[in-house]
């Protein structure tokens, strides 16, 4: 039985962002559910265009695709997040944001990637909230 965990401490996600043998499409996707109040499948349904680098914002129209988007408004994404995406999305200006080659990640990939290093996908979110309640 593999025994994962259920919150990523700060310095648990520096360490697996910093892994560059990890695929940096979770890197990025980690980062995101760390900093984000957004879901797992909200990430995941993303496109590129839906951010804008640029600003480091997780466009507005995204909310209409993802329920846990806030209508009308958009989602502040740090440096470390936008540097990240940068990676993972290379030349690409559409297609899926996450990617698995031409294709989108899947849900299944996304939290076999996660079991693989010691967390359960939801442990990012959640070691994310937790740290934003004690600073």
């Amino acid at each position: 039985m593999t025994t994962t965990a259920e919150s990523v401490t700060l310095d648990r996600l520096t360490a697996l962002l910093s892994d560059e043998s990890i695929d940096i499409a979770h890197r990025a996707l980690w980062q995101l559910l760390w900093e984000s109040e957004v879901r797992v499948m909200d990430l995941l349904s993303l496109e590129v265009p839906d951010i804008d680098l640029g600003s480091r914002r997780i466009r507005p129209e995204a909310a209409s695709r993802a329920a846990a988007l806030p209508d009308g408004g958009d989602i502040p994404i740090s440096e470390r997040a936008a540097t990240l995406l940068t990676a993972a999305i290379g030349d690409r200006t559409s297609g899926p944001l996450f990617a698995a080659g031409p294709r989108a990640l899947t849900w299944e990939e996304a939290t076999r990637a996660a079991v693989e290093h010691g967390c359960a996908i939801h442990a990012f979110r959640i070691g994310g909230k937790r740290h934003r309640a004690t600073v």
